[in-house]
């Protein structure tokens, strides 16, 4: 038998380690995640490097020797498999290296509380025109009526994810535009995307804010100018999400990523160390630790973070077995949890989890939220108050029925409606803890306001505006109603204004939001009106050059 000629073994490994470094660079600019142990992906792409790795190195060495002399070189084969093999015992054992049973008393300590003794310090009947009643989904049906004011209207649709900011002690929620498709992309990169929404919550009404320069680094963009892969490639090793849109005193706009560290084992005690601040217009960013984060930026917490924390930390305050259903739970205590339904296809889901109020105060925003037993009673032991710029919770004990009791008591003063209340967050009146929420329609539109005591929720009144809500809390308690309780609240509903118009039509587009199809109708000189198509079925056969006579009522044109 003829002996086979092979190619130097160190060859073979220098291009086996070429491809896999290549295939693995393609994937990694797919699917960008970071080089850091602590994070889940970079074990998962080391994994697969290496079965690549391997794979290859299976394939040259069989090919290099021939299948009659394969046997003698069969550890060259099949031994580099043993590294992607040892990895998936070594991530699990890390795993459970960091779980709660062996740290309880490194999780009790995960979170620093501030013991606060008196809601008053905290807040007050003054903050009525501060807190942020309105919620995401009321936002949206607000924003969404702005996208007739968006030159090229077609090509961006307005993001569902609304943030809560507090722009010059004013209470806003913002959410930027984003791109419909890598086509829609295709074609306005070069100008990007030219602007944001702003609805406030106070005055329940939405601003389309054009921007002198567009945003090309956004999350809704591709290839280099996807914002994740963008950041991803700033900071290769930096554990990054919760990446939102903000915006600075003056307007300009910001995208922010807030940082994590694992503080507990390899992959637990999951931590914000830090944020990274994105220029979407040029793309420059820049990392900040906690305590350095400029004052204008809001949110860096999430919301949910800052729960589930909590409830970590006081579920092992007294060592892990206590805070299991086989303990007595003293000293435990949690968030609360709220059952959130959602109607699809006919069919109604359940879903409960963390759900919290805002409070747009000293020019930060505070996440609320009441905190109850491990039982998850229907009463609350006290609440806490969360910046979320830096993380630092306020605690204080106050004995009062909880969120969902108050939901329950306000919708039950209008059940005849069917309105579903929000989940409320508090005001101080008189000295005298108060929820306050808003009431919605089935569309998701703010109908009414709610106050409930959260000691005794049997005094409740509901009203059409919060001023009025207020006022007739205030007479409730038996108090004189006047500026010093009532507060500085602005008056909720604009006037309806109502104008004639008559144009003649030179773009015509139809475009569906939440079930409901609107008529969007441009004309030369760059306006653009929207109509309702079920109110407005005439249009059905308008064409580019009709002329339309009707009257435009808050933004909505009806047709005569």
């Amino acid at each position: 038998m003829k002996k086979i000629k092979t190619k130097p073994i160190w060859q073979s490994e220098i291009i086996e380690l070429i491809i896999s470094t290549l295939i693995t660079l393609g994937f990694d600019y797919l699917f960008p995640s970071p080089w850091n142990i602590h994070a889940g992906g970079t074990w998962f792409k080391l994994f697969f490097v290496l079965l690549v790795y391997c794979t290859i190195n299976a394939v040259t060495v069989f090919l290099s020797v021939g299948k009659y002399e394969s046997k003698r070189y069969e550890k060259l084969m099949y031994l580099p498999f043993s590294l992607p093999i040892i990895m998936v015992p070594a991530f699990f054992i890390c795993s459970i290296a960091g779980a709660q049973i062996f740290n309880a008393e490194r999780y009790a300590n995960i979170i620093q509380v501030e013991q606060v003794e008196s809601g008053e310090a905290i807040l007050s009947e003054k903050d009525a025109g501060s807190i942020a009643l309105m919620d995401t989904s009321s936002a949206k049906q607000l924003g969404d009526r702005e996208i007739g004011a968006i030159e090229n209207f077609s090509a961006f649709n307005v993001s569902d994810e609304y943030v809560q900011l507090n722009i010059n002690e004013d209470a806003v929620k913002v959410a930027p535009l984003e791109y419909v498709g890598i086509f829609k992309w295709l074609s306005n990169r070069n100008e990007g995307v030219t602007g944001y929404v702003s609805v406030s919550p106070t005055t329940m009404t939405a601003d389309y804010v054009k921007l002198e320069d567009g945003m090309k680094y956004i999350p809704s963009a591709y290839f280099n100018e996807n914002l994740y892969r963008h950041i991803h490639y700033q900071y290769p090793t930096l554990i990054y999400g919760n990446i939102h849109f903000e915006v600075d005193e003056e307007g300009k706009p910001f995208y922010v990523s807030s940082v994590f560290d694992y503080t507990i084992g390899m992959f637990n005690g999951e931590i914000v160390k830090g944020a990274i601040i994105t220029d979407p217009v040029t793309g420059d960013s820049k990392y900040y630790d906690v305590a350095d984060i400029p004052q204008w930026v809001d949110y860096v917490f999430p919301g949910d973070l800052i729960c589930n924390l909590y409830d970590i930390a006081y579920k092992n305050v007294n060592g892990f077995w206590n805070g299991t259903s086989f303990g007595a739970n003293t000293g435990c205590m949690q968030t609360t949890k709220i059952d959130n339904y959602h109607e699809e296809d006919g069919e109604v889901y359940i879903e409960a989890g963390n759900d919290y109020g805002y409070i747009a105060k000293d020019g930060d925003i505070y996440v609320y939220t009441g905190v109850t037993s491990m039982a998850a009673d229907s009463s609350n032991l006290g609440f806490i108050m969360v910046n979320e710029r830096t993380g630092q919770y306020k605690y204080f004990a106050v004995s009062s029925a909880n969120e969902k009791s108050a939901m329950n008591a306000a919708q039950g003063e209008v059940q005849q409606y069917g309105y579903v209340a929000s989940f409320p967050t508090l005001i101080n009146v008189d000295n005298e803890l108060a929820y306050i929420g808003v009431l919605k329609d089935k569309s998701g539109l703010v109908k009414m306001y709610y106050m409930v005591n959260v000691k005794d929720y049997g005094k409740v009144v509901v009203a059409d505006s919060r001023e009025a809500c207020v006022s007739k809390y205030a007479e409730k308690l038996g108090l004189n109603v006047n500026e010093d309780i009532i507060g500085n609240v602005p008056d909720e509903q604009p006037e309806v204004e109502s104008t004639p118009v008559e144009f003649v039509i030179s773009v015509i587009q139809y475009v569906d939001i939440e079930g409901n199809t609107y008529v969007y109708l441009g004309t030369e000189d760059g306006s653009v009106y929207k109509a309702l198509f079920k109110d407005n079925e005439k249009l059905l056969f308008a064409k580019v050059g009709d002329t339309i006579k009707g009257t435009v009522t808050n933004g909505i044109l009806i047709v005569e």
